[in-house]
């Protein structure tokens, strides 16, 4: 009985080594041999369902890793906002998914602020032109002023200041 669990077990056949190493305790109970190599036996095939287990948590992290990196390269942050936030609930103590989290929070945030400028600048030149339409200078001006103010960088608004300069 030992002889044929040994050779299955040099053959990693475990069930049929179990089998003999269980069949050779049958035979002499007090034997600590066969008793070992079952307790060897049951932490192998633990560690290959582990290995087997902690791979499939492997596929299913790199899965949603590759989804949600491919969305944020497409600026589509919903999805990507989703898949690194699948990432990290696969793996909670992976870093990289939080880390990509906080910086679409960082980029809509910056959206959400860019956004607000441009609205206030529009306002400020639909004003303005309104205004400069109308012949209102004093008003026209005070509103490309405003919208000079809200985005400096901006040309129209200083061409028009400086039109209103030459006709006033």
């Amino acid at each position: 009985a030992i002889a044929k669990a040994d050779g299955a077990f040099g053959k990693k056949d475990y069930s049929t080594a179990k089998a003999g190493y269980n069949e050779a305790l049958g035979i002499k109970s007090s034997e600590t041999y066969p008793k070992q190599k079952l307790a060897e036996i049951d932490k192998l095939i633990a560690d290959e369902a582990n290995a087997s287990k902690q791979k499939e948590i492997d596929d299913k992290y790199k899965a949603a890793i590759a989804k949600a990196d491919g969305a944020f390269g497409k600026k589509d942050y919903t999805i990507a906002k989703s898949g690194y936030n699948e990432a990290s609930g696969i793996k909670p103590t992976e870093t990289y998914p939080k880390t990509k989290l906080a910086e679409i929070d960082k980029l809509l945030a910056d959206a959400g602020k860019q956004k607000e400028i441009d609205d206030k600048y529009k306002v400020a030149i639909a004003k303005a032109d309104g205004a400069f339409d109308k012949k209102d200078y004093s008003t026209a001006k005070s509103g490309y002023t405003e919208a000079s103010g809200i985005k400096p960088s901006e040309a129209y608004p200083k061409q028009k200041l400086a039109e209103i300069d030459k006709l006033t």
